[in-house]
């Protein structure tokens, strides 16, 4: 039986970094020793306006496509997890797919949260074992959360 084996990692995270102590000043409290002392956060990345979870991707993805020594035609399915989608339809792994003129690709989008990503690896090496047609997965994570939060929501942000 064939394994999957990763032969290209990549990452983006959004430029704009906002640190705990802008909510400390936009909520009027200190969220920030709450959130180092029981979730070890200090700073968190966030979208711009013009910024979605496709860009994300995007980047991340030609990353691993280029580390991974491959070009766009070798890519036989995109799998994207994420539940911050570009659309409702059709999948974020569609978009990629144009953006990066992956021609021979197939796509889909997962939606299983915080489990997305080992969700979709999951699903590639089952792809890799079952169906020999399938040589290269690009299996990518998008999250851009922060494009619906409400900044003056202590609870969410």
């Amino acid at each position: 039986m064939r394994k999957a084996t990763i032969t290209g990692i990549g990452s983006y995270a959004p430029e704009q970094e906002i640190p705990n102590s802008y909510f400390n000043d936009l909520l009027g409290e200190d969220v920030d020793t709450w959130l180092r002392q029981n979730v070890n956060i200090t700073t968190r990345r966030w979208c711009t306006e013009d910024e979605s979870v496709a860009d994300l991707c995007e980047a991340a993805a030609r990353q691993a496509i280029g580390e991974a020594g491959l070009e766009p035609g070798d890519i036989d399915l995109v799998i994207l997890s994420t539940d911050t989608p570009e659309y409702v339809s059709p999948s974020t792994a569609s978009v990629i797919q144009d953006r990066l003129g992956l021609k021979n690709a197939g796509t889909f989008d997962l939606n299983t949260a915080c489990a997305g990503f080992v969700t979709a690896m999951d699903v590639a090496a089952k792809y890799i074992a079952a169906d020999e047609r399938y040589q290269h997965i690009l299996v990518i994570g998008g999250y851009a959360m922060s494009k619906y939060l409400n900044k003056h929501d202590k609870k969410t942000v």
